[in-house]
């Protein structure tokens, strides 16, 4: 029971509203620091002078405080992909649906990040949140709940007992797996050692050449990988809290660990102004041959006043 309450006390001492939407802050945070240690020097210097001092870590979780606010909610919907079982990403899309479209996800925002950061006619603080959000949804697209199934909002509809509270399959898979299965490593740190300790973990489990994922895969294989994960989550949901964690860590580390990889690739390509990957164009291609040129209706940058909109349901 100890080990639960300080589970516990760990997750109310961050922001719960972020825990329920994404990774939680330690994910994030640890995705994100995974990605600086793989930046170059001069690339470190560079991230560093556009978020104004910021490290990458603290602004990782940036994008979820954001879609609160009126300017930026139209965000919300890129922070996770709706995709029916046995559906490819592509294919998924063209059944959503033009109400769909227009919403956006995470693929398309980080199009849009990558566009806007390269744009010649893009200010400063413009290139800092194009830093943001890349930081944050290349995370989002590594949890496989976050490519959820339309019919139960990506788990957040089921519910499950976790050492006596209820929580649902969502939060689980954003948090509570990693407190469970690393508590010896994390107990009695503070947010920034329990970042440190779990990104030098996942270095020193995963930093060999056989697991450091490949640069030319573009974002729908990332889609495709959490697909085979996505099933198992809901299929051992009446394991105990440790039988559960131990089943699935090594997946969550290594979802943590590839995205932190990934999104060096994607900020170095930003920062150094490098051609986009063939297989990332392609899939550009693919994608506004669906759903048209997603720039002219979706934005990274704030709106003045943005009008309600209601999650898509098909």
């Amino acid at each position: 029971m100890n080990r639960l309450i300080r589970i516990w006390f760990f997750l109310f001492s961050f922001s719960f509203l972020n825990f329920c939407w994404a990774w939680g802050p330690l994910g994030h945070k640890t995705a994100a620091q995974v990605a600086w240690l793989y930046l170059s020097p001069k690339n470190k210097q560079a991230v560093s002078q556009l978020l104004k001092g910021q490290t990458l870590p603290s602004v990782s979780v940036w994008a979820d405080g954001a879609r609160n606010q009126a300017e930026w909610k139209h965000t919300t919907w890129f922070h996770f992909e709706k995709v029916y079982d046995n559906q490819k990403y592509l294919d998924n899309l063209k059944k959503m649906g033009p109400d769909y479209w227009k919403l956006g996800g995470p693929i398309q925002a980080l199009y849009l990040a990558e566009e806007q950061m390269k744009d010649p006619k893009s200010n400063l603080l413009e290139k800092e949140n194009a830093i943001k959000f890349a930081v944050h949804f290349a995370a989002d697209l590594h949890q496989p709940l976050h490519t959820g199934r339309v019919e139960d909002n990506g788990g957040n509809k089921i519910k499950v007992n976790w050492g006596g509270m209820s929580v649902n399959l969502h939060q689980i898979w954003d948090s509570l797996i990693i407190y469970e299965a690393h508590h010896d490593l994390l107990n009695g740190l503070d947010e920034e050692k329990q970042v440190q300790a779990y990104t030098k973990y996942l270095i020193d489990t995963y930093q060999k050449p056989e697991a450091v994922p490949s640069p030319e895969k573009p974002y729908d294989s990332w889609v495709a990988e959490v697909m085979e994960t996505r099933g198992l989550a809901y299929e051992y949901i009446q394991d105990s809290e440790a039988q559960y964690a131990g089943r699935f860590s090594n997946i969550v580390d290594q979802r943590i660990f590839k995205a932190g990889v990934r999104l060096a690739e994607m900020l170095t390509r930003m920062v150094e102004n490098q051609p986009t990957t063939d297989p990332l164009k392609l899939l550009r291609k693919q994608i506004v041959s669906i759903v048209g040129e997603f720039s002219q209706f979706l934005s990274l940058k704030p709106k003045a006043t943005v009008s309600q909109q209601e999650i898509y349901h098909q």
